[in-house]
């Protein structure tokens, strides 16, 4: 999944209508093709939905896994080990 991918799985979920606009023109002229102010505006519109690295490891985190960390706050590597403790 890339940038493009992940910004079609989150569009319905932003709020903000300009930036919702914004993420819509991307899906459709790919983030590439946009304005610089528009990829600023997207970039600072949708950044509650962006968890770069782990917090707990410093794991990159790919955008595939990406909705999962910014839920649970962490990697699904640090959520699996965190599970495997408390099913002890």
């Amino acid at each position: 999944m890339n940038f493009e991918d992940y910004v079609k799985q989150i569009v319905d979920d932003i709020d903000d209508q300009k930036t919702k606009g914004i993420a819509k023109k991307a899906i459709d002229i790919g983030f590439k093709n946009l304005t610089a102010p528009q990829k600023y505006a997207l970039e600072q519109g949708i950044s509650d939905f962006i968890m770069k690295e782990c917090p707990v490891c410093g794991e990159e985190i790919n955008y595939e896994d990406m909705q999962s960390a910014i839920f649970n706050g962490e990697c699904s590597y640090c959520q699996h080990r965190w599970d495997e403790m408390l099913a002890e």
